[in-house]
This record gives C-alpha cells, sequence and structure tokens, in this order.
C-alpha cells in the first residue's frame, strides 16, 4: 500500500474504507457512506447534508459552522484535533472539500495548525493533484507522517534526492518507522546514491587503559560512534581532563585521524573544539573535554535547559560556521552529536573527521538526516550543506523542546522555526554560508 493510500485510510479511520467520502464509487462496489461524529454536537448527517446543498447551489452558500470552526484549530477555543481531522473527513469527495481546506489554512501565520491537521489537507491537497499546495501546507513540519508524505511528493515530483533527505529525517529519529528503509533503499538506488555500510555502535574498539602509550588514564566511555569511541581520561602530568578519541580502525585510519586534528587546529579560536595532542600511528587524539556534552546527548537525556532559548546557542553556532566557511572550508557533518556546549552561549564543533575545501569532490561519509538533497545527489561539496545541517539541528531541537511544552508561538521558536525552514528547504533559497546564514539570523 501506497503511502498516500496510508494515510487516506488513517484520515478516515479505517484500512478498509475508501477516503473519498460519501460518494466514492469503485469496480465492484456500490456508494458507501462515511458519517463520524460531529464535532459541534449537531446531529451527524448535518455536514453531509449541507454538501449535497452546497454542490446545488455552488460555493456562495455560507459554509456550515464546523468548516468555519476550522480556521481556529490550534488556538484555545478552536476545535481539538480529533474535532477537526473528523472535519475533513467527512468532507473527502463532496463539494465542501476545498471550502474546508481553505478555513482550515485560514491565519495560519497567526496561529500553529497542529501538525495532524497540516497532514489532512496536505493529503487533501494531494489527492486533488496539487502537489505544490500539498508540500507549501507540509514545510516545517517535524512528524513522521507529516515527513514521510512529503518524501513521497518529492519522489512523485522526480526530486529524488530531496525525498531521500526528506526519508533519512525520519530514519535519523526512527529507523523503524513503517515504509522508512524501503523507501530510503529504493530513491537511493533509483538515485544510484550508495552510502558505505554504517559500523555498529557496539563495535569492538581495541584499547585498555594499561596498554595506552599516551600520558592519559582513562575513566569512562562517554560516547560511541561510527568512525570510534570517545573516553573521558585524564592527563596524568597536567592533572586536566581530556576527551580520549580513539578510532575504530586505529591506523588504519591515520588519513581521516590527521585531517581531523590538523583541520580543527588551522580552525582553532571560537566555536572550534580544540585539539591537544594525537597519534595518527596508535589512531588516537585528545581533544577537550566538554562536561556538558553535545546537543545530542542532551535530546537524549532530557536534559533540555541549556537548549532554550534556542538563540542562546545557535547564534553563535552560525557564527562558527561562518569562520569555517571563510577559511574555504566545508565541515561536511554538521550534526547534534558534533555541536558540543561548553555554556549555554557557547557551542563548538567538533569531529573535522570529513571536512573539506569548497568544492572538493564529495569523498562519501556524513549522517543519515543531515546530508543535503545536492550532496545526495552527487554534487561538489558546498557551504550550504552545512547551512543545511544547521537547519536540521535547529529543527531536532526545537522538535524535542516543543514535546516538552516550550511555546511554539514565542518570539524565539517563531523566528528560528523560520530560520530552519529557509536552511532546509531549496538550494537557490537557502543561505549561501555561513556568513550569509549570520545575516539572517533573527
Amino acid at each position: 500500500m501506497s503511502l498516500l493510500s496510508r494515510v487516506r485510510s488513517w484520515l478516515v479511520g479505517s484500512a478498509g474504507a475508501d477516503p473519498r467520502g460519501d460518494e466514492t464509487e469503485g469496480p465492484g462496489r456500490g456508494p458507501r457512506s462515511f458519517d463520524p461524529p460531529d464535532p459541534s454536537g449537531a446531529p451527524a448527517s448535518r455536514l453531509s447534508s449541507s454538501a449535497d446543498e452546497g454542490a446545488q447551489a455552488g460555493a456562495d452558500r455560507e459554509p456550515p459552522a464546523p468548516i468555519q470552526r476550522l480556521a481556529l484549530v490550534g488556538l484555545l477555543d478552536g476545535p481539538t484535533v480529533d474535532e477537526a481531522i473528523a472535519v475533513l473527513r467527512r468532507v473527502r469527495g463532496t463539494a465542501l472539500e476545498a471550502t474546508a481546506v481553505a478555513w482550515a489554512l485560514r491565519g495560519v501565520g497567526a496561529r500553529t495548525v497542529p501538525d495532524p491537521v497540516r497532514v489532512a489537507v496536505a493529503d487533501i491537497l494531494a489527492s486533488r493533484g496539487d502537489d505544490r499546495a500539498a508540500l507549501r501546507v507540509l514545510e516545517g513540519i517535524s512528524s513522521t507522517p507529516g515527513l514521510i508524505l512529503a518524501a513521497d511528493l518529492h519522489a512523485g515530483a522526480g526530486q529524488l534526492a530531496r525525498a531521500v533527505g526528506t526519508i533519512e529525517r525520519v530514519l535519523a529519529r526512527d529507523l523503524d518507522a513503517p515504509g522508512a528503509r524501503e523507501r530510503h533503499q529504493r530513491w537511493s538506488l533509483s538515485l544510484g546514491y550508495a552510502r558505505q555500510p554504517a559500523r555498529r555502535l557496539d563495535e569492538a574498539t581495541v584499547i585498555a587503559p594499561q596498554t595506552t602509550t599516551g600520558p592519559f588514564r582513562l575513566l569512562r566511555e562517554a560516547a560511541r560512534g561510527g568512525a570510534g569511541a570517545v573516553y573521558e581520561a585524564e592527563d596524568e602530568l597536567l592533572g586536566r581532563r581530556v576527551a580520549f578519541k580513539v578510532y575504530h580502525g586505529r591506523g588504519k585510519d591515520r588519513a581521516v585521524l590527521e585531517r581531523e586534528a590538523r583541520t580543527a587546529v588551522a580552525l582553532a579560536g571560537p566555536g572550534v573544539l580544540k585539539v591537544l595532542d594525537a597519534d595518527p600511528v596508535q589512531g588516537w587524539v585528545a581533544l577537550e573535554w566538554v562536561a556538558r556534552g553535545s546537543l545530542r546527548d542532551m535530546l537524549r537525556h532530557g536534559d533540555l535547559a541549556p537548549l532554550a532559548p534556542v538563540g542562546r546557542w545557535a547564534r553563535p553556532l552560525a557564527h562558527a560556521l561562518a569562520r569555517v566557511h571563510a577559511a574555504g572550508m566545508v565541515h561536511a557533518d554538521v550534526k547534534p552529536a558534533n555541536v558540543l556546549l561548553r555554556q549555554p552561549h557557547d557551542p563548538v564543533l567538533a569531529d573535522f573527521g570529513i571536512a573539506r575545501p569548497a568544492g572538493a569532490p564529495d569523498e562519501g561519509g556524513g549522517s543519515a538526516g543531515y546530508l543535503s538533497p545536492e550532496r545526495l545527489a552527487g554534487q561538489p561539496s558546498d557551504p550550504r550543506d552545512d547551512v543545511y545541517g544547521y537547519g536540521r539541528v535547529l529543527e531536532d531541537v526545537m522538535h524535542r523542546l516543543e514535546e516538552a511544552g516550550a511555546d511554539p508561538a514565542s518570539s524565539d521558536f517563531t523566528a528560528f522555526r523560520t530560520l530552519a525552514l529557509a536552511c532546509i528547504g531549496p538550494e537557490d533559497a537557502r543561505p549561501s554560508s555561513g556568513a550569509d546564514l549570520v545575516r539572517r539570523l533573527p
């Protein structure tokens, strides 16, 4: 079953129901009726009879009260999400379908339309053949159903790189989202995009405190990723904490380790994690220790206080990217795991292992969900790739903050949601570099 079929089935509340409304017919079946309770409390036949009257009398008739109330969804005195979706279900395939969509989208700049309602509206638009309008409704959406629907619409329009990038946003959050991996594999093959198999996060790293040749005593494992493991360690000579990163391949990863260390040293300054020591032969690098950890750590553990307001860390992070791009480099792996917070107002970029000069061919690497569509399509490295990753970081953080009860209508949220939307939007509308990103900061 296609995604559109799944979403339509979800909208009508039954996988076996045809979502086109009361008048839908098909081979081997006659007219059917779907008449859920009216959220206004009026008789259930009211809206459907009004639809019949509207079909006869034309579009000039005043729409029924439940449809007019769609303009209030998302407000305290408006209908609930379930009530709004019930109305949208009932008008599917009727003369009032377009009217209901128009009322649901009234005044969207002054209110936040809940994601499930936006998905319902976008699906109606897509079923009417207006995919562009459906994608506009889904702009900035972060829910899994909304992202999957957007990915399908991109794929249907032949924009496979954008479809892959969108479905990777789902996979970055939920590997088991129904149909997401299958879509990713199918579209990636059509695109000719192949990623190296991801290393297991529990892959063994051959290291023990007593065999370490460096002047560090390992205290605990702090993080683990595809390239290596990071330990909290103590510099026994100087008595300071360090982050001791050991590459899984040890000496086999020498080129990546050297690039990480040399690039970070060349970019040393505000917004870049300090490199303290390195041994390419043994396969380790010592970095400054940031006790708060990464944005990914905070999102995973629910330590969200340092992340609000968003502008406190997002603004200096944009300045850090501007420094990287001014040096002619692209980080190429901007994601929550590679943004650490010394203090809530002092973020630093880490892991320059796949950084490269702007304009250099794409050498692979990067993380699913944070790669720009242009990079997925094989275009040369570009600062806009990092800007896309920055937008995705904003999206991840704001999604988690909103889940925790943050006000999505606050000025901080609204301003940075608009910026995130620009960063992950079409290439020609995206900030062209970190400097351009800084100019657009709210």
